[in-house]
């Protein structure tokens, strides 16, 4: 009187529940965002007070 499916453990089930995304949401994978350029002196926004401004500090710089 033994039972086949009872001699093997059960096989472990996931706790955590598994819902559906939020409605409108996008499940597709996102891409990793393009690394940014490194840093220069030279802002779009470079002027002649610029210069004059960097060679104007306190003493203490």
């Amino acid at each position: 009187m033994t039972d086949s499916t009872s001699d093997q453990p059960r096989a472990r089930r996931h706790r955590r529940v598994q819902r559906a995304g939020a409605q409108g949401a996008d499940p597709t994978p996102h891409l990793r965002p393009e690394a940014a350029e490194d840093d220069t002196d030279h802002s779009p926004s470079f002027g002649t007070n610029d210069e004059q401004l960097r060679r104007d500090v306190p003493p203490h710089y």
